[in-house]
């Protein structure tokens, strides 16, 4: 952590640096008047990002197609280039869940200590656009009920498919007038171009993370109906518009571990170190489901001691956050996965714990409540089942899959939201940028090859060693150098290929001790 800081605190220099070098030679068209200034610390900017920020709200409309309806306000921080000529289309950004916080999560925590954005203020302005129902926008969807959710199914004093805690949270939203149903994919791309339109953009380029990318290809889609110019996309972690991803969850995991462990048994030392992994790791799973350990899990808010049993599906399900984010700390050393499954075939489950615990409450202020409004709006999209698009999975993890996809589904015959039409694909001929990450639970490789295939001009990159999202690894890696190269030099020319040559230099890592 202390590195973390200190890292932070010398890019943070370099921004202020930057701000009194460039201020006064930038040249930027003025706001519209649904923008609304607010002081940066509104949405907790770190304050060397917020010196060349500007922060604020943008109202927009609650359905784009009735604009002197109900309206909504936007949460927006545009950060100014550090070049003194930018380019005049900045890249808008776009966080994942559906229902996580742009601003709270990449631009918060992200950009302060990794390099990659960074990289990209060298030669445009970067625009952060908080999604209709999350953390800094208003209304915010929050369900403090999944919280008691997710001690009670820990404890055993309820089922993971109960879906009691969101009829709370149902009425709680409708007590306050708010209309769930203009919470959704469609309507979230309108937003993108009504904000590029307020603050005075005539293009932009568009990068989107995990739901990010579900969301992109909405945008793609929407690119012949407003003024704003989308000049180019970059998708990462890719969501397949006809695919449900919670029942999926089974087959994508399954995905991401035969990498792994094919990965660990080409790698001389991980191979030695940890023979067999993949037996070890079912055969784990086996006797966890023929007999669950008893675990203390702990609130990471409350501190609040939890006792439960972790049997197959639950040991899974603490492995998946390491899948997504292979190295272990942020740092460049490699993944701890291999060592900590086997760590708990010989009944070491500290890192179990800790992984569960840090799930049991919200830290980020994700809105479930936009989550379901999203998710369960687009059945009619979903056409394809999971063993249509991946391999088998193995079939321990069969259940995993199951218990997603019911859990969402109870969801939603509460919601009883109104289905959108079947998504389509529209102005394939925007240049796309795909980044697959060779570990991704959760959007694996297969996901981006596909909707790349109805794009006209994709360029697709697998990163090995990666996880979900390939766009933010570590400083000091081989994969950070060349994601950052690739994609500077896709923006500067979407319509040509971007020199990829460096990804012959990334190799998975593995932390063995």
């Amino acid at each position: 952590m202390s590195g973390a800081k200190r890292l932070a605190t010398l890019l943070g220099l370099a921004i202020l640096g930057a701000s009194a070098a460039h201020a006064a030679s930038s040249v930027r068209a003025k706001f519209g008047s649904a923008w609304q200034s607010v002081d940066c610390k509104t949405f907790d900017v770190p304050a060397a990002v917020a010196a060349r920020a500007d922060c604020g709200y943008v109202t927009a409309p609650e359905q784009h197609a009735q604009p002197k309806g109900r309206s909504i306000q936007l949460a927006v921080v545009r950060i100014r280039s550090t070049s003194r000529s930018p380019a005049p289309d900045p890249l808008f950004v776009e966080q994942g869940g559906p229902g996580d916080s742009t601003i709270g999560v990449i631009l918060d925590m992200v950009m302060p200590n990794l390099p990659e954005l960074q990289a990209v203020l060298k030669t445009r302005d970067l625009v952060f656009v908080e999604e209709r129902g999350t953390r800094y926008s208003k209304p915010f969807l929050t369900c403090p009920e999944y919280d008691a959710r997710n001690i009670a199914v820990a404890r055993g004093e309820m089922a993971y498919t109960d879906p009691s805690w969101f009829k709370t949270c149902q009425e709680r939203f409708q007590a306050q007038d708010i209309n769930l149903g203009a919470f959704n994919t469609r309507e979230n791309a309108a937003d993108v171009y009504f904000v590029a339109e307020s603050l005075g953009y005539r293009a932009f380029n568009y990068y989107g993370v995990s739901y990010g990318t579900l969301l992109g290809q909405y945008v793609i889609a929407q690119a012949n109906q407003h003024k704003a110019k989308l000049r180019s996309v970059i998708i990462d972690g890719v969501v397949r518009t006809d695919i449900d991803f919670n029942a999926a969850s089974g087959h994508s995991v399954s995905y991401a571990l035969r990498n792994l462990f094919h990965a660990c048994a080409q790698d001389l030392r991980c191979s030695r170190a940890y023979p067999n992994l993949e037996q070890t790791f079912l055969t784990l799973v086996d006797q966890l489901n023929r007999q669950p350990v008893a675990l203390t899990l702990t609130g990471p808010q409350s501190k609040q001691a939890v006792a439960t049993r972790v049997d197959g599906n639950a040991f899974v399900t603490a492995l998946v956050p390491l899948l997504a984010r292979p190295y272990s700390g942020n740092s460049a050393r490699g993944t701890s996965i291999p060592k900590f499954i086997h760590a708990a075939s010989r009944g070491d489950f500290a890192w179990v714990s800790d992984n569960l615990s840090a799930d049991l409450e919200s830290s980020d202020g994700s809105a479930k409540g936009m989550y379901h409004s999203v998710v369960c709006v687009r059945q009619k999209s979903v056409q394809a089942t999971p063993d249509q698009v991946l391999p088998p999975p193995y079939p321990q993890l069969l259940a995993l899959g199951v218990r997603e996809g019911e859990a969402v589904g109870n969801v939603c015959k509460i919601l009883q939201a109104e289905q959108q039409p079947p998504f389509a694909y529209r102005n394939t001929d925007i240049p796309t940028l795909v980044l697959n990450g060779a570990y991704d639970p959760v959007t694996p490789q297969p996901y981006g090859e596909a909707v790349a295939g109805h794009l006209k001009t994709p360029h697709v990159y697998t990163f090995p060693g990666l996880g979900h999202g390939s766009f933010f690894p570590p400083p000091g890696m081989a994969a950070t150098d060349c994601v950052i190269r690739i994609a500077i030099d896709f923006l500067a020319k979407p319509g040509q290929t971007p020199d990829s040559r460096c990804l012959t230099q990334v190799k998975p890592l593995f932390v063995v001790e």
